[in-house]
């Protein structure tokens, strides 16, 4: 059986950069009619045009999933659009430092928000959808959040839930034919840890050092973790339900 997503209607969130834009690209190249999510409208511009099927563009929605209101748009766009939704691809997340010693609940709703928050909505939005096509939803974790790394904490937490939300919502969602599983990337070289204060100028020298502490010394690429992820959301293993699957080149086993 062939990767097939031709007429299949795909979201997926944080599809402006990283692992989102690898996913939504390799999407495009299985023939999926995309619903592309993002912030940044440069960014998210780039991408869609690489994701024309037949000459169709995907749709795009600039969007703060954060917002009130903005999950319920990508809901109800989707279905204006194309009547249905097949796969939903949970991509949008964010990296801050924050530990125990911190002052502020900021940077711990901020995160919650996006990371936890966003994803379990959209879940919840997207089942009954999911339910007529017999579809499924891919979380994207994090493969090191069992990892106890200072100031990585609100993150951890964050990411720790999303697995364990992965595995009880799938066991809720099987009865109605709809699968749940998360993809938990190792260290990958998207533009997440710009949000940790490193210039762009300084990326790829943090990307060497920071993988010097892992079994392969290199980072994972975006494009590897994306042939996952329309793996799972494919119909090639339709047992596979409430995983959470690593692709972190052993560095969890650490």
């Amino acid at each position: 059986m062939d990767i097939d997503f031709k007429n299949k209607v795909v979201i997926v969130t944080g599809a402006s950069s990283g692992i989102g834009a690898a996913a939504a690209k390799l999407f495009a190249r299985y023939e999926a009619k995309l619903v592309l999510v993002g912030r940044n409208v440069e960014r998210l511009q780039g991408v869609a045009e690489e994701c024309s099927v037949d000459g169709v563009p995907p749709l795009c929605l600039l969007l703060d999933l954060t917002h009130p209101g903005s999950c319920e748009t990508v809901i109800h766009r989707t279905i204006e659009v194309y009547g249905r939704i097949n796969v939903l691809i949970n991509g949008a997340g964010k990296l801050k430092m924050a530990s125990i010693f911190d002052q502020s609940m900021e940077i711990f709703d901020e995160l919650i928000a996006i990371n936890l928050r966003v994803p379990y909505y959209l879940c919840q939005l997207a089942v009954p959808y999911l339910r007529k096509t017999k579809g499924n939803v891919v979380n994207i974790a994090a493969s090191l959040s069992h990892r106890h790394t200072s100031g990585f904490l609100t993150y951890n937490i964050t990411k720790n839930a999303l697995q364990l939300f992965t595995e009880q919502a799938a066991a809720e969602a099987t009865g109605e034919g709809i699968r749940i599983n998360s993809i938990n990337p190792g260290f990958t070289k998207t533009n997440l840890i710009r949000n940790i204060n490193v210039e762009a100028s300084y990326l790829d020298v943090a990307y060497r050092r920071i993988s010097e502490n892992f079994p392969t010394k290199t980072p994972i690429e975006a494009s590897e973790v994306a042939k996952l992820i329309c793996i799972i959301a494919s119909d090639l293993f339709p047992d596979i339900n409430g995983s959470n699957i690593g692709i972190d080149g052993a560095s969890s086993a650490l």
